[in-house]
């Protein structure tokens, strides 16, 4: 017997809940694998690249940022991600990828400001 939409879509929230349980680190080695699979040729822009005061600035805030910080910034900037997408590749709640979003943003404007 076929399982019904509904019953498809529980067990996806389900897994969904449950991947969202794994740490910080388990949720940053799954977008790091992500990154390196898909190669740098995929990215759209890199991140801290630039010269000058600028791009050394923004490498010193990467330098700094908590793993799964940093990897949520290079998939939705260096791969044009949305939270959405995130959330459901790497099975991150949508709130936590933009907590981690957030935060990212908020240590490079943090660093820029610095100096």
């Amino acid at each position: 017997m076929p399982i019904s939409l509904h019953a498809r879509r529980l067990v996806t929230c389900v897994i969904v809940r449950l991947r969202n349980l794994a740490g910080d680190e388990r949720c940053a080695a799954r977008i790091e694998r992500y990154l390196v699979w898909g190669g740098p040729g995929e990215m759209a822009e890199p991140i801290g690249a630039g010269g000058g005061k600028a791009g050394a600035r923004i490498r010193q805030a990467l330098a700094h940022m908590p793993p799964l910080t940093r990897a949520v910034l290079a998939v939705v900037v260096g791969r044009r991600m949305s939270v959405a997408q995130v959330s459901r590749r790497f099975g991150i709640s949508e709130a936590r990828v933009c907590w981690h979003f957030r935060r990212a943003i908020s240590i490079v404007a943090e660093c820029r400001e610095i100096r």
